[in-house]
């Protein structure tokens, strides 16, 4: 069952994951447009709140065991890939093209070690 949130849902729930975490769009023009990937979780939730259009969180190919407001459980929506890499695949409202929010794991951690090196 696909879900609609707010950009500020989404924007919220990608700061809470934290300020060392990366992340890059696949298959939306808009955000492309916009920002270069993979970028901070804070650049993309800034650039996220400029946008006057709700969101359509689509659930993975197994979807969450409980019907509800992804709001505080937006990671319920997450679908996690061989590698671990976290994935949520949204679109905008009113459209039925869906794009990917993919979490760089290979950028997050370099940027983390190179931040402990210093």
């Amino acid at each position: 069952m696909d879900v609609t949130i707010t950009v500020e849902q989404l924007a919220g729930w990608l700061e809470e994951q934290g300020a060392d975490r990366y992340w890059s769009v696949d298959g939306d023009p808009e955000l492309g447009g916009r920002l270069s990937f993979p970028c901070p979780g804070d650049e993309l939730a800034g650039e996220l709140r400029k946008i006057d259009k709700s969101l359509v969180v689509v659930p993975p190919p197994e979807p969450p065991a409980e019907p509800g407001g992804p709001a505080p459980q937006l990671d319920r929506y997450v679908d996690e890939e061989e590698l671990g890499t976290r994935v949520l695949q949204l679109r905008w409202e009113g459209s039925d093209s869906a794009w990917l929010l993919i979490e760089d794991e290979e950028t997050s951690r370099s940027v983390l070690h190179e931040m402990r090196s210093n």
